[in-house]
């Protein structure tokens, strides 16, 4: 008799083995802690997981009442799919994608509808995105493209179903414009109005009340972060006039958040009430937000002077690397928090970091995680 062992649970714990036996001997190559399937729960912190052994995962999004997260994580086809984690039950949601292997879960409203996007190959063998969305315990939807288009993607969605994100409506996908698609019924289009005067406008989060929050070009080519509403784009600025900024989230009390570019030449985080846009300070290098809470509580990513990458939290009116906010046992398990790309109305957030796998040998895997402020 032969066999061989991949994984040992022993009293609930999972272990990734190499052990074989080959009719007369145990051959054991190696042992440690699997991170594959499982989450591992910290003081503060939990390791999200990742589908498979040497793969990855990302959390992009976590619901306004911090019930479900959004992501995406390779399996062991070496194939990325949208996942839903369930930090409750402690495990990962691999979810059906359309097959080119590249899928992002993005956003997620209260009902654990996601929202994102998938390559799918063409007849030439190339890959083109296209916007999905997947409804908790249904299938993953494929919305396809406004016009004679052949990319998409979706960034946002709100509680009532309604997503945001950009297409392409010409056939060669030289030109972007934002879109909103309602789930409850499938209507797709365009943002109506002139949103800011340029050819290219894209969508990257949308409110209850249907505030569009993204970034889209003007008529002398600059590219400016915009709030939408019911027709009507209000042009965010930038700061010191440079002429670039990107809106990225917006709470249900108007206030955006993303980046924009400053005199220094360097991306600096942004509050913008849609009057005046307010820079958030940095560690030394770029600083972009990703999402904001209905508290004004900003997350992101900033780098330092020598390119080390911080993931944080700002909070009345206190920037906070969010690695050192954790307890020290905590730390023990974690590399780094290099991105916190988003924050739920009750401080969990979520993001990517380094999960340390054999800590004694320098190896880490990305992987997503969850920290409750």
């Amino acid at each position: 008799m032969k066999f061989k062992l991949t994984d040992i649970d022993v009293g609930g714990q999972t272990f990734r083995a190499d052990l074989a036996f080959d009719g007369s001997a145990f051959i054991v190559d190696k042992v440690g802690l699997a991170t594959h399937g499982k989450m591992v729960k910290g003081e503060q912190i939990t390791s999200l997981g990742i589908l498979a052994e040497g793969s990855f995962s990302y959390a992009y999004g976590i619901s306004n009442d911090g019930t479900v997260i959004s992501g995406r994580s390779r399996g062991a086809d070496r194939v990325t799919v949208p996942v839903r984690f369930h930090y409750e039950d402690g495990h990962i949601e691999a979810l059906e994608g359309l097959g080119g292997g590249r899928a992002q879960g993005r956003a997620v409203n209260n009902s654990g509808t996601i929202a994102g996007f998938d390559t799918i190959k063409t007849d030439d063998g190339s890959r083109v995105y296209h916007a999905i969305y997947n409804e908790a315990g249904s299938t993953t939807q494929d919305i396809g493209t406004l016009g004679a288009g052949t990319d998409s993607r979706a960034y946002g969605i709100n509680n009532s179903g309604m997503m945001v994100g950009w297409s392409a409506t010409l056939a060669d996908n030289t030109d972007h414009v934002a879109f909103s698609y309602d789930t409850a019924n499938g209507t797709f289009k365009p943002l109506d109005g002139d949103i800011l005067g340029g050819e290219r406008s894209f969508a990257f989060a949308i409110n209850d009340s249907g505030q569009v929050a993204g970034v889209a070009t003007t008529a002398d080519g600059s590219a400016l972060a915009f709030i939408y509403k019911d027709g009507v784009a209000t042009n965010l600025g930038s700061l010191d006039d440079t002429g670039y900024s990107e809106a990225r989230a917006i709470n249900d009390k108007g206030q955006a958040t993303g980046w924009s570019l400053n005199a220094s030449g360097q991306y600096a985080a942004f509050i913008s009430d849609g009057t005046a846009m307010t820079a958030i300070p940095g560690f030394g290098g770029d600083t972009k937000a990703y999402d904001i809470n209905t508290h004004g509580h900003v997350v992101g990513d900033g780098r330092d002077a020598d390119g080390g990458r911080h993931a944080f939290v700002y909070k009345d009116g206190q920037l906070l690397d969010l690695y050192e906010m954790l307890p020290a046992g905590d730390k023990d398990k974690w590399k780094e928090l290099r991105e916190a790309y988003s924050i739920s109305d009750d401080g969990v957030v979520v993001g990517r970091g380094r999960f340390w796998t054999d800590k004694e040998n320098g190896k880490s895997t990305s992987t997503a995680f969850r920290v409750q402020l």
